[in-house]
């Protein structure tokens, strides 16, 4: 049975993330955090705790023979975990289902494990930098922007910063994930950003995915496939996972 308890501290988790960190809400979408989008937060941690049995959604594994994964991102990577870094991963990140854990991807789980990283809700690819540290690992995944976006940073800026993140973990594969969708939409428009960002993959010699493809209805997102127009639900967490791993195992 969801412990209530557990629930109003996922909850209280994810809005003071971004003040302990230091990462006010971008002015961009600060207004998807109305009613709405919180009745819609507060069902995601629900569902979240009933497919994580309460705790931090199934393990990653820890297979010695499996490729390595670190994970910089932010709250689309960061979802409701307790300790992400340490891997205490729940359901309502994609990451589990890369894994092939929580249920996701395909059922073949075998082959990736969780190595570190960082993912901080509110987070943009400079402050991820900061936080940025070296991870013994195969594969690095990007997943940044959306904040970059919304608070309009340079993407200049932004470029700089996902160039150093990569260096500073030191994976030798590196890829980028597309941002989804926003609601509404900014300018630049997500499918504007995502040519950017997939040029830079192309210039570094890095892996573009577009990971969130799935969840898409031409640029736009799918119908259901967001909580409050920024953020994955948990069907969508495990189809954006599935993706992800399946492009990890696929360049092994």
């Amino acid at each position: 049975m969801v412990s209530w308890g557990i629930v109003q501290d996922r909850v209280a988790a994810v809005r003071a993330a971004g003040r302990d960190n230091g990462v006010p809400s971008p002015p961009a979408y600060a207004g998807h955090v109305n009613r709405a989008a919180l009745l819609s937060t507060l069902g995601l941690a629900l569902a979240a705790c009933a497919a994580g049995g309460g705790g931090g959604g199934d393990a990653p594994t820890t297979d010695a023979a499996s490729i390595r994964l670190a994970v910089v991102g932010d709250s689309l990577s960061a979802g409701f975990s307790r300790d992400f870094s340490a891997g205490d991963i729940d359901g309502s990140s994609w990451v589990p289902y890369a894994l092939g854990g929580g249920g996701g991807g395909d059922g073949d789980g075998d082959g990736v494990s969780f190595a570190g990283g960082t993912a901080v809700p509110g987070a943009t690819a400079p402050q991820q930098l900061a936080r940025a540290e070296p991870v013994d690992a195969d594969v690095l995944v990007l997943a940044l922007g959306t904040n970059d976006l919304a608070w309009r940073l340079p993407f200049e800026e932004t470029a700089g910063a996902l160039v150093d993140i990569a260096a500073t973990v030191g994976a030798p594969r590196v890829m980028l994930l597309a941002i989804p969708p926003i609601e509404p939409e900014i300018s630049p428009t997500t499918p504007v950003y995502n040519r950017q960002l997939r040029r830079l993959a192309a210039d570094r010699g890095w892996e573009f995915v577009d990971a969130p493809a799935p969840v898409r209805d031409g640029d736009a997102w799918a119908p259901g496939a967001t909580t409050d127009g920024v953020h994955y639900t948990l069907e969508s967490a495990r189809l954006v996972g599935a993706t992800v791993g399946d492009a990890i195992r696929a360049g092994a």
